[in-house]
């Protein structure tokens, strides 16, 4: 069992290693990889900005739920398990792109930063927004690909984030989807009671 975790641990290392050198060694992709690391959950919070104007409530409820869920499940790992981020760790062969944000103390899995951004697309998509929802998701993918690219999390922790964020995504779907129409029930009565009382 051990021998097989040192695998694991092994090709983890070896695909972190692959993205973090193609970043190191193409100004391209280290532009593309600190975008998306850096800016990428940006673009998400202004997808905010486009449920509000479209007046998408309960879409913008669920995210902010799914982005709840997948906060509390990460406080509960942070408290049994801290993993090293992989620049701790391999100190010797690794210099991060973004050490300027000081995350060394922080835990490295799951990626919070890919949890955040999966469970607002994963919302986004389950609520009919689906060209949207498509495009953030897309979009999640290069952010998790970018705190790899920079150096910041190993290939399981972005991989935990995303299984992570969606399935706190689906979760919180349910739960607004279930209650919605309780929530526009009563939103409607006074306007009915108005009607009624003319």
């Amino acid at each position: 069992m051990e021998s097989f975790f040192d695998s694991l641990r092994s090709y983890d290392f070896t695909i972190y290693y692959f993205f973090y050198n193609l970043g190191e060694g193409n100004p391209w992709f280290y532009r593309l990889f600190f975008f998306f690391a850096k800016f990428g959950m940006a673009i998400f919070l202004l997808s905010f900005t486009y449920l509000i104007w479209r007046k998408r409530i309960n879409a913008f409820i669920c995210s902010f739920i799914a982005m709840g869920l997948g906060a509390m499940t990460d406080l509960i790992i942070f408290v049994f398990w801290r993993r090293p981020r992989p620049f701790v760790t391999h100190e010797d062969i690794v210099n991060p792109s973004l050490s300027l944000f000081s995350v060394e103390r922080m835990s490295s899995f799951p990626s919070s930063h890919t949890y955040i951004v999966f469970a607002i697309a994963i919302s986004v998509y389950l609520y009919g927004h689906r060209r949207l929802g498509i495009a953030l998701l897309i979009l999640a993918f290069g952010v998790a690909l970018g705190r790899i690219g920079t150096g910041l999390h190993y290939p399981s922790d972005t991989a935990a984030g995303a299984i992570l964020g969606v399935l706190s995504g689906v979760l919180a779907y349910r739960f607004v989807h279930k209650y919605e129409r309780h929530w526009e029930y009563a939103t409607a009565q006074p306007e009915m009671d108005n009607e009624f009382s003319k």
